[in-house]
């Protein structure tokens, strides 16, 4: 990658912030030799199709598209005689919405070359999905000015945004790019299914600038007729954004990176709180079984993460003023970052961040009605406040008060200073300097990113310490000065797990240091992170409380699971089982299957299983007739499908307790969909013997739980073995039979990496 490529690519996608999603990767725009500068003509001419609407005083502004076939022939070369228009396409190229009683149906459809492509086969095949397999992308001309992220009524009688509307529609025919225009901005959409959506919005006005010129480049860059049908298949438009979605990994494994560090901070910022308070609370937390001190920091940091990714999707109301003034985590997070400009000294000295941020998670948890703002209550154990107590203060005497004013009342917050949640949330929400959307990760990726903290202990350090790479080690010189200088080197190797050549370099400056200081300087020339690295967070001081992998963490590791792999593992174990249902199996048969993972981490295979069968579920109600019925009553039968099958159809075990709560936030967050109320449905887990299933409050039926009534004429066990990590050198294997059970029967046995079910749960 040249570093002019880069700075071009970095220039315009830095002037289209904010940008909705991971749409295009900079690494694979580079690659791809993409960089397009546009002559002066071609903006006369953006010039002349997008005339002014009024003049201010740099001139004329409200630039709008007038022609739109003519705009995209004439400044992209995407002649008429590319699209499908109006009765050109075919009728299943639409998609009637129940709940709202509105027709989608797209303006334009690009055709793909030759103009015909094979059409999806399979159980999960539908009449839209034929007729979208036509097409690179449809195009939806809404009316001038309309805001295409508010609700409106203006296209139809579906209350709900433009920009929402065109993701349900692409979603539904299956084509993963669309071009939504208002004709003042074109936004370019990509919905692959299944995933995350994305999206880059181009502003007319910004184009017409001198200064915008970037802009306009790279629009003519990604949407011209040349990037669909002028170059190698591989430097296509699609193909780009397929790259950018599978060099996910490496965002990923750096925001695992800054997610860590988070949480050191916030274990530094709970032990300066303890000097400031007393350390009784810190200290009997830390006394605590079960590392009841590190797990509590976890749940903070995966109760943030689902309460960013619902402010992100619009699932808690955020445009409400009290709401975004009280209580919102990312309002929270700009008043930090303004405070912080304007008063870096004193952020370490100020104090409410940290009440805020409880207050938050309890109106998650309890719910709010106050004036016109309406919570429902979220209970769950995610935000339970009786799992962790200390968070609120309240410590030694037992759970904390929730329904008891004066209780309630002598509560002191621990004071966990702004600086700390300041520092805190940007290692959250800023990624490169750009301010990161937790809508554009996939659940896989946020279930990666917070199983990489899995595995540590709270441990205090009896003398001064260095954070060792690469597991993150923490070494003091008087345990290294132990080992005989013989075998110190091995012991470096072995133990802290740096390579030879580290390890023989390291052995020998040990050997020539003079006292524990120098040991210690030279142990930090192999401190984790590298130049890079806060010195607070990779050196210790005698007495102060560190975050050290346990012995399995630092023998297996962590690894991104992208769908690339869990996507054919599972394709693979059930599509069997399906083609025993025969070619038409009913809705009601595919959700009588059982689906275990013994071993399931963070849930990025019970994930994939949840999107696999959720596609097979709606191919069958589109046989059955009851599609529309269904979307009348429950809204977007896609998420519907996919709540039935994470309440019926699923079930994990993992011996880790903190892997449990990820998996079922990791569930939790891929059935969330547009509504915030999916929490009708309960999820269960297993720690290590124990079992994890759901059963249905809406419905009132029973599945997966205790002595249910309800018989199972089928299901399959799914076991994996073989595996050091989750994508690690050992190969991942699912095996899956299908058998008989009596109700109610369940027997089995759960160790570290098989479990064997012989019941239908």
């Amino acid at each position: 990658m040249s570093d002019v490529e880069q700075r071009f690519h970095e220039t315009w996608l830095g002037m289209v912030q904010p940008i909705e999603g991971l749409v295009v990767s900079i690494p694979v725009l580079a690659d791809a030799q993409c960089m397009e500068r546009q002559p002066p003509e071609t903006q006369a001419r953006l010039l002349s199709l997008c005339p002014p609407s009024r003049e201010d005083e740099s001139g004329p502004a409200g630039r709008g598209i007038g022609d739109l076939p003519r705009f995209f022939a004439e400044l992209l070369g995407l002649t008429p005689d590319l699209f499908d228009a109006g009765d050109a396409m075919p009728e299943e190229l639409s998609l009637y919405v129940p709940e709202g009683k509105q027709t989608l149906r797209p303006t334009l459809a690009l055709r793909k070359p030759g103009g015909t492509a094979a059409p999806p086969d399979g159980a999960e095949a539908t009449p839209a999905s034929g007729a979208g397999a036509r097409y690179e992308a449809l195009v939806w001309d809404v009316p001038r000015g309309l805001d295409l992220d508010r609700s409106e009524t203006v296209t139809g009688t579906w209350d709900y945004p433009p920009a929402a509307k065109l993701d349900r529609l692409l979603r539904h025919c299956r084509v993963p790019i669309g071009l939504l225009t208002n004709r003042e901005v074109v936004r370019l959409v990509y919905a692959p299914h299944g995933e995350s959506s994305g999206a880059i919005t181009f502003r007319i006005d910004d184009m017409a600038t001198v200064g915008g010129r970037p802009i306009l480049d790279a629009f003519v860059m990604l949407l011209s007729a040349g990037r669909f049908f002028g170059v190698a298949a591989d430097r296509s438009l699609p193909a780009l954004l397929a790259e950018s979605r599978k060099r996910q990994a490496n965002v990923t494994n750096e925001l695992a990176e800054q997610v860590f560090d988070a949480l050191q901070i916030l274990l530094r910022g709970f032990e300066a709180a303890a000097e400031r308070d007393g350390r009784d609370l810190l200290d009997d937390a830390l006394a605590r079984a079960h590392d009841h001190l590190y797990k509590g920091l976890l749940t903070v940091l995966l109760r943030l993460v689902f309460v960013l990714y619902a402010e992100d999707r619009g699932l808690l109301p955020v445009e409400h003023p009290l709401y975004q003034g009280h209580l919102s985590l990312l309002g929270l997070f700009e008043q930090l970052q303004a405070d912080h400009g304007a008063y870096p000294d004193s952020m370490a000295r100020r104090f409410g961040a940290w009440g805020r941020i409880v207050s938050l998670f309890r109106a998650v948890y309890l719910g709010v009605e106050h004036g016109t703002l309406r919570m429902p209550p979220r209970r769950g154990s995610l935000f339970n406040p009786h799992t962790s107590p200390f968070l609120e203060g309240w410590g030694p005497a037992g759970g904390a008060p929730i329904g008891q004013a004066e209780a309630q009342a002598e509560v002191r917050v621990p004071t966990v200073d702004d600086e700390t949640v300041y520092r805190v949330l940007e290692k959250l929400l800023v990624f490169e300097g750009q301010r990161l959307s937790y809508r554009a990760l996939d659940v896989e990726q946020i279930g990666s990113v917070y199983e990489a903290l899995m595995g540590y202990h709270v441990r205090r350090m009896s003398a001064e310490a260095v954070c060792m790479k690469p597991d993150r080690l923490w070494v003091t010189a008087e345990e290294v000065l132990e080992v005989p200088a013989g075998r110190r080197a091995k012991w470096l190797k072995e133990t802290v797990g740096l390579s030879a050549a580290q390890a023989e370099k390291l052995a020998q400056e040990i050997a020539a240091a003079k006292g524990a200081g120098q040991v210690v300087e030279a142990l930090a020339k192999q401190a984790a992170g590298g130049r890079k690295a806060e010195r607070g967070l990779t050196r210790a001081k005698a007495g102060q409380l560190v975050l050290q992998p346990g012995s399995e963490r630092r023998r297996t590791s962590s690894h991104y699971t992208p769908r690339s792999l869990s996507a054919p593992i599972v394709r693979r174990t059930l599509e069997p089982l399906l083609a025993v249902m025969g070619e038409a199996p009913a809705s009601a048969r595919i959700l009588n299957l059982k689906v275990c993972d013994p071993a399931m981490r963070s849930g990025a295979f019970l994930v994939e299983a949840c999107r696999f069968l959720e596609d097979r579920v709606v191919a069958a109600w589109t046989r059955e007739g009851a599609l529309e019925a269904i979307g009348a009553e429950h809204g977007d039968p896609l998420m519907h499908a996919r709540r039935l099958v994470a309440q019926r159809c699923l079930y994990g075990v993992d011996k880790n307790d903190a892997a449990v709560e990820l998996a079922k936030l990791s569930l939790w967050l891929v059935t969330l969909g547009g509504s915030c109320r999916s929490r009708s449905w309960i999820m269960r887990c297993a720690t290590g013997t124990r079992w994890w299933g759901s059963t249905s409050t809406r419905s009132g039926a029973s599945t997966g739980s205790r002595g249910s009534s309800r018989s199972c004429s089928r299901r399959s066990s799914t076991r994996r073995s073989g595996r050091r990590s989750r994508c690690g050198s050992r190969s991942s294997r699912w095996r899956s039979r299908t058998t008989g059970c009596r109700n109610g029967r369940r027997s089995g046995s759960c160790g570290t990496r098989r479990t064997r079910w012989t019941g239908c749960g």
